[in-house]
């Protein structure tokens, strides 16, 4: 049994070693080079609905390629789906991803081929609460249809009481938190926590963990508390303060530091930024211990190594770049040494 699973483009191998732990052997990620898919396969769904780097879980039916990018090509290509339990009577509802150039919207052939299942099966369409979801992958002449087993994605963890505009999903969270190498027990600060995202995920993730977010807005602060009791998390503290100034933390005192700062572009700030990123950087070196990792979300990638050069105590492991709702992001890892 095949298995198609969804993350956040630029985070494909963090979902892949994760679905390796559950028992499941990958086929690949970013087949045929599209971002934020990856194929497993073997063992059971179930564990697969427990990852923290996926977004959905679905158990792939077919794939293969489009004769052309009319309705028509599409419809001939994925009709011959057999599907059972909508012959014995089940609902379903179809929904479809499209990327690419294509002669129909993805609603067009939604509803198309939902006609022409109905008429085949004489099945019920649901499309609150269908017994099926049909989901179909299309990336310009490739396809992949799939019975989707998540409703909601499990990047959904909790509902969010407080969520602005740019909130980091929780998926990114765990990746970043992941490739930093978290472990407990140990202790993490989260600086510009926001909506308290990575300090919750870093709770809920590794146990034992002693977990701190700080946030320079009394509303944020707040908001992060609200999330965390939404999430049933009790073991983090949120407290107002500046990351500039990481008054409150002694020298080389704690073993992890994630930050997820202004971008500029989407906050609308006009604030100094890369003053603002030099400053942290500066307090990053001074409170982290010796091997003490940094983990780091900013778009402007391109100020990070030039700032770093100026903090000989701290050198870039890992970076790499992240898809966030439309933006590229660059994710570093950064040692104390």
């Amino acid at each position: 049994m095949r298995f198609l699973l969804t993350a956040a483009p630029g985070l494909e191998d963090v979902a892949a070693d994760e679905a390796r732990e559950k028992g499941h052997a990958l086929v690949a990620t970013r087949p045929h080079g599209y971002g934020g898919l990856l194929l497993v396969e073997g063992g059971e769904p179930a564990p697969l609905l427990s990852l923290r780097s996926v977004h959905h879980v679905a158990e792939l039916l077919s794939e293969g390629e489009l004769a052309g990018r009319t309705l028509e090509h599409a419809l001939s290509a994925l009709l011959p789906l057999d599907l059972p339990e909508l012959a014995a009577g089940a609902s379903f509802a179809v929904r479809v991803h499209r990327r690419g150039e294509h002669a129909f919207r993805s609603p067009e052939l939604e509803r198309a081929l939902g006609a022409r299942l109905v008429a085949r099966y004489g099945a019920p369409v649901d499309l609150e609460n269908p017994d099926l979801l049909l989901r179909v992958d299309l990336f310009q002449d490739r396809f992949f249809v799939s019975r989707q087993l998540t409703r909601r994605p499990l990047s959904r963890r909790y509902p969010k009481v407080y969520a602005p505009p740019a909130a980091l999903k929780t998926t990114v969270a765990y990746g970043l938190l992941r490739l930093m190498g978290v472990r407990a027990p140990g202790r993490l600060l989260d600086a510009f926590t926001g909506s308290g995202t990575i300090a919750i995920e870093a709770t809920q993730a590794f146990p034992g963990l002693e977990v701190m977010g700080l946030d320079k807005n009394p509303r944020a602060v707040e908001g992060a508390r609200a999330n965390a009791a939404a999430a049933g998390v009790t073991g983090v503290r949120f407290f107002h303060g500046d990351a500039r100034r990481l008054d409150a933390f002694e020298d080389e005192s704690l073993d992890y530091l994630t930050a997820n700062p202004p971008y500029g572009r989407r906050l609308g700030r006009q604030e100094n930024l890369r003053a603002l990123y030099d400053r942290f950087l500066a307090e990053a070196e001074r409170v982290l211990k010796p091997g003490g990792r940094l983990g780091l979300l900013v778009q402007r990638r391109g100020w990070i190594d030039p700032l770093l050069r100026k903090r000989p105590a701290l050198r870039r492991r890992h970076v790499r770049v992240v898809e966030l709702g439309g933006l590229f992001v660059g994710l570093f890892v950064i040692e104390r040494r």
